[in-house]
């Protein structure tokens, strides 16, 4: 056997990358050891410590660190966009490890927080604003985090006034009061994912936050897959081959009209939480359903955006590493619409250092 495809002599070689202080290029060995033996114990946890010590926290997220290295990308028995399997060599790259709360993009943003979910600057964009308080109206009925079934976006907008017989009255008292965990528990939206994102907002955050040493942006398809796979080889979920559950994935739950909150479920082997179910995430990439060949043309620059990871209310078949979907896209500061008016679109930052010229 040679030593790049032997478990234990690339346990070995890691150990040593570690001991001198090579993290990175440690962290890529151990995953190619983990992708060769998942079920190897001590590589496992070698592996996950090391992930851990590498992961990075900024702006109040915590970003887990996916390293350098060649995965598989696609699926031979999914749709016919997902094929054919080819290698993609990736450089070490941090992924969020939730996506984005609706309370984390209005503070990144310098916002009014929820429920408000206003840039301070445009309350008096009337026309811009319409179209960005529309998308509020769906994150109203489902970011929230004690909500467990959405209903009329009135009910949902707490605190907000209406008149009725000359009187000014509360919502509950017209539109009912949503059902929530415990109907004491202040207002917040923390712990679910920012829903009805367009990948336009998605980049205005990444463009915020950017430095001459830090690149924030959205992941490409690949780097999102790779993320997704949790450094096994060849498998369908972030957690292996066997069908989603109840207890793996937020999935199959249309009916509900909820979300689950990002971590309630188990992270995958990078430790990021819900890859696949609860919200689609956009990527960087332009769908192009021809685009995995070798001969493929480059897809339209004004093409879609791809979205990876299936959602909450999508069925086992899509909550997979590899399925692929598009949507159109509209900026709200444009007055456009777009087809990401939808409670189940959302995004995960990618992190990348820059490194410096010369």
């Amino acid at each position: 056997m040679d030593d790049h495809d032997d478990p234990r002599g690339l346990f070995r070689r890691a150990r040593a990358l570690e001991a001198e202080g090579d993290h990175r290029r440690a962290a890529s060995v151990y995953d190619r050891a983990y992708g060769l033996d998942p079920t190897d114990a001590e590589v496992a946890e070698a592996r996950r410590t090391l992930l851990d010590r590498l992961a990075v926290v900024e702006h109040g997220l915590r970003f887990r660190y996916v390293p350098a290295g060649t995965f598989l990308m696609g699926s031979d028995v999914g749709d016919p966009d997902e094929s054919p399997v080819h290698p993609v060599r990736l450089g070490g790259h941090w992924m969020a490890e939730t996506a984005v709360s609706w309370s984390t993009y209005c503070d990144l943003m310098g916002w009014e927080p929820p429920p408000i979910g206003f840039p301070k600057e445009e309350q008096g964009a009337k026309m811009a604003g319409f179209h960005l308080h529309e998308e509020n109206k769906i994150r109203l009925q489902y970011c929230e985090d004690a909500t467990t079934r959405a209903v009329d976006w009135h009910a949902h907008a707490v605190g907000q006034k209406w008149r009725r017989g000359g009187e000014e009255v509360d919502a509950s008292e017209l539109f009912g009061t949503p059902p929530r965990e415990d109907p004491r528990r202040p207002y917040r939206y923390d712990t679910k994912p920012m829903v009805a994102v367009s990948w336009q907002s998605a980049e205005a955050l990444c463009e915020r936050l950017s430095t001459d040493e830090v690149r924030y942006r959205l992941p490409s398809e690949a780097e999102w897959e790779r993320a997704a796979r949790g450094g096994l080889v060849g498998r369908r979920h972030p957690w292996g081959d066997a069908p989603p559950t109840p207890e793996r994935c937020d999935f199959d739950r249309f009916d509900a009209f909820s979300i689950l909150p990002m971590r309630a479920l188990p992270p995958n082997g990078y430790g990021l939480y819900a890859m696949t179910g609860s919200v689609w995430e956009w990527t960087s990439d332009r769908y192009d359903a021809q685009g995995y060949p070798a001969d493929a043309p480059p897809p339209p620059a004004d093409g879609d955006r791809v979205l990876r990871g299936g959602s909450w209310a999508d069925c086992a078949e899509v909550v997979t590493v590899s399925f692929r979907m598009s949507r159109a896209s509209g900026d709200w500061r444009t007055g456009r619409w777009g087809d990401h008016l939808a409670p189940n679109i959302g995004f995960r930052l990618c992190r990348e250092e820059i490194t410096p010229a010369g």
